[in-house]
């Protein structure tokens, strides 16, 4: 079952999602309903529903795992999965590391929600060098099972993955700000 807005935010609640990260979460599933609008409006099958739904809750277990130092995105996808949204649960695993090849004429909700995520730094659409960097300084001193070189890798998918969307899209992705002012979530 895919969860409905609605549902989303019940779950926050639930889970007791933080106003920071539910403000994170809200800004992460516009850009993502942005780019599945965009490319459903090209015809690519794309799912906004889900793309929308695993962007709201794909820090779902994100405040539960600071103090417990579990895995967010594994944590997240059980949480999902004993929720019963089993359509979004691998979305929510893989937020932060894209799991399968990226195809360049194939497209994917996870790729979007990923994407999207490395677009916001807290409440702020920046761009993917300034998130990345952010990362870089927050994340990587805190994760010693992280090396550089993967770090890096995971980047250059980012990359990858921002190119293949923007090239169906009728801007560039420093435009994302301005296309979002008439993306809001209705609730």
């Amino acid at each position: 079952m895919i969860p409905s807005i609605d549902q989303c935010f019940e779950m926050m609640d639930k889970y007791y999602m933080p106003s920071h990260i539910r403000d994170h979460s809200i800004l992460v599933a516009r850009i993502a309903m942005l780019i599945a609008l965009r490319l459903d409006a090209y015809g690519v099958d794309i799912s906004i529903e889900k793309a929308v739904s695993g962007a709201l809750l794909h820090d779902i277990a994100k405040f539960s795992c600071i103090q417990s130092h579990e895995n967010h995105c594994h944590k997240g996808m059980k949480i999902c999965e004993n929720e019963g949204f089993h359509e979004i649960s691998e979305i929510v695993n893989e937020h932060v590391i894209l799991k399968n090849p990226i195809l360049a004429d194939q497209y994917n909700e996870k790729e979007i929600v990923n994407y999207a995520d490395k677009r916001v730094l807290h409440d702020q659409v920046v761009s993917l060098q300034k998130r990345m960097d952010d990362i870089k300084v927050r994340y990587l001193p805190k994760c010693p099972h992280i090396d550089i070189s993967m770090f890096n890798h995971h980047y250059e998918m980012c990359k990858i993955v921002e190119t293949k969307l923007f090239t169906r899209m009728n801007f560039l992705p420093q435009d994302v700000p301005e296309y979002l002012i008439n993306i809001t979530l209705k609730h």
